[in-house]
């Protein structure tokens, strides 16, 4: 079993350069060397822009032959620049007035304004109108501006279910598939009257009859049950009916909408458990729509994945790099595409790709936490102590103090080289962040296990085992709380709990061998012979290789009285 489980994963910036009123520039000399003081002259321009005068000078590289004089050229540009300096504050001072700084306030605050009419008009919108229903339904407070609404938080929520993915089980293979970040989607809206920027938005669109997405509409009836009608563009999508409440269709009806207007965020939603279906969706993406379209991009990453998945490592870098020729700016794609590398053992070109996401965005938790596992990977490699990945963790940490994946993978890396203490601190961390993470729940019961901290590892086994649906990692979950049990227990106490949870693990996955194992240890111990030797045999079948199973094997059948010798010999070494 391994000591721990890892987890790994994906807004520009720009930094600004500071404004000076002296510029030294310069190319190099084309002509012999000359005397320190006529350099100090040759080449240097001098004009006014504003209140700052420039100077373009020779390079600072560029070595004088007398000393004195080259003193008296850096005095020189010293005393210009505190001239400068003094007439650039002197203008301020004789300009600034209160009046001049209002007047310069609100035109600053008009071009925000202007800015940001400008951004929500260049938005992927999505507008809902007012779905219009039965009287009954509108008396009671339920009007069509209500319905328009709860349609919007329909959308918002089922789109939110595409930020939570499935993990695989390798350290360079968890997946986390947070494809569809909030501002990959269209802004669902509906219209309302007021002075709020949305409104004054709304109604330049109406005025200018421009559009930057489609349009929602519908409508709610009413006989025995509700009935639920929506159009997108005009055109149906949804129709349902026999509700009781109207908010019951409204989640039916979010999945139609999103599959008309982003349907490769329906496709990552089904990756989780019905993986088949989604690369097939997205075939059809592919197939349909052009590849300028946002959602083909996301296809490719879906088909890349599902082939990360079958470790099929060539395959997949094919499909992330195309989706990064789609768009470059998108940096999960890059993310992905690490992943392939890495899982080729190409892990310098990983790791560029996950500093080309920093590029994109500096403060990606993300490229963080993979540049720190494959660095994890490098230094167990090259057999050296892994503190640039410690360091990764520490950052990803900093820039993102709510991404729970980094304290996991800090705490597994400090675990393994010794520190425990940090380590199940860290875990700790990550679960304060998610109760529900699974390997941070997972390896911190596994290193309270290890310090005889029994109770306390029980509980996160048994949080652990409410986080996974996988059958495997559920038989190992339960045969950890079955050996726990039994450790407490001792050799004369009550081992029913300990073979309940031998056999819940057993019913998960009936081909885990340490399961059959050590539920055979405890029939020996009972002195239930042939139940003991059933077990051994179950797991010497599925693991021929496990000579601690042959052993136990061969001592149970020795122990049988009327046992054959020569079957016992037959599995010695």
């Amino acid at each position: 079993m391994r000591a721990g489980r890892w987890s790994q994963a994906a807004t520009s910036g720009k930094r600004a350069a500071g404004d000076s009123c002296l510029i030294l520039a310069g190319t190099p000399s084309t002509t012999e060397p000359q005397p320190a003081r006529a350099r100090a002259r040759r080449g240097v321009k001098q004009f006014t822009y504003g209140a700052c005068r420039i100077v373009l000078g020779l390079p600072m590289g560029y070595v004088a032959t007398g000393g004195s004089s080259a003193v008296a050229q850096v005095l020189s540009l010293w005393r210009n620049l505190k001239t400068y300096t003094r007439a650039a504050v002197g203008w301020i001072g004789n300009t600034a007035t209160i009046g001049n700084f209002v007047r310069l306030g609100s035109i600053g605050l008009a071009g925000l304004i202007v800015w940001l009419i400008v951004q929500d008009l260049m938005r992927d919108v999505v507008t809902i109108e007012p779905i219009s229903v039965p009287a009954g339904l509108a008396e009671n407070g339920y009007k069509p501006e209500v319905a328009g609404h709860r349609l919007r938080d329909a959308l918002n929520s089922y789109a939110s279910r595409s930020r939570t993915g499935p993990l695989a089980g390798e350290s360079f293979l968890n997946l986390d598939l947070n494809m569809a970040d909030r501002d990959e989607l269209p802004d669902f809206v509906v219209p309302q009257l007021g002075l709020s920027l949305n409104a004054v938005v709304s109604s330049i669109r109406s005025v200018l009859h421009a559009r930057s997405g489609p349009t929602i509409s519908g409508e709610i009836t009413a006989q025995d049950k509700f009935a639920l009608r929506i159009r997108i563009d005009g055109e149906q999508v949804y129709d349902g009916s026999d509700a009781a409440n109207p908010d019951e269709m409204m989640t039916e009806a979010a999945a139609a909408v999103m599959e008309k207007i982003k349907p490769s965020l329906n496709a990552i939603i089904l990756y989780t458990d019905k993986r088949p279906q989604s690369v097939l969706k997205a075939d059809e993406i592919i197939a349909r729509l052009k590849e300028s379209d946002v959602n083909v991009q996301w296809a490719y990453v879906i088909k890349g994945n599902d082939l990360l998945d079958k470790r099929e490592f060539p395959e997949a870098e094919k499909m992330f790099r195309k989706a990064i020729s789609l768009n470059r700016s998108n940096p999960q794609p890059h993310i992905q595409l690490g992943l392939a590398l890495e899982g080729q053992g190409k892990v310098d070109e990983a790791i560029k790709q996950f500093q080309l996401v920093l590029g994109i965005d500096p403060k990606s938790a993300k490229a963080y936490n993979n540049i720190g596992a494959a660095l994890v990977r490098k230094a167990d490699l090259t057999k050296t102590p892994p503190d640039q990945a410690i360091a990764a963790y520490r950052r990803a940490i900093e820039v993102d103090p709510g991404y729970s994946l980094s304290y996991n993978n800090l705490g597994l890396v400090l675990y393994n080289h010794g520190n425990v203490d940090e380590a199940i601190v860290r875990y700790g961390e990550a679960i304060k962040v998610d109760p529900n993470y699974l390997f941070a729940q997972w390896n911190l019961a596994y290193a309270l296990e290890h310090q005889a901290k029994l109770d306390q590892a029980l509980v996160h086994y048994r949080a652990a085992i409410e986080c996974t649906k996988d059958r495997q990692q559920l038989a190992i979950l339960h045969t950890s709380v079955g050996n726990i049990l039994k450790q407490m227990a001792g050799a004369d106490g009550n081992l029913d709990g300990a073979i309940a949870e031998y056999r819940r693990a057993l019913g998960s996955d009936p081909d885990y061998y340490w399961a059959h194992n050590n539920l055979g240890l405890i029939w020996d111990a009972q002195g239930k012979i042939e139940e003991a030797i059933a077990e051994f045999r179950s797991a010497t079948k599925i693991y021929p290789e496990m000579a601690d199973m042959k052993d136990n094997l061969v001592r149970v059948l020795r122990k049988k009285e009327a046992g054959p010798p020569q079957e016992a010999a037959g599995f010695k070494e």
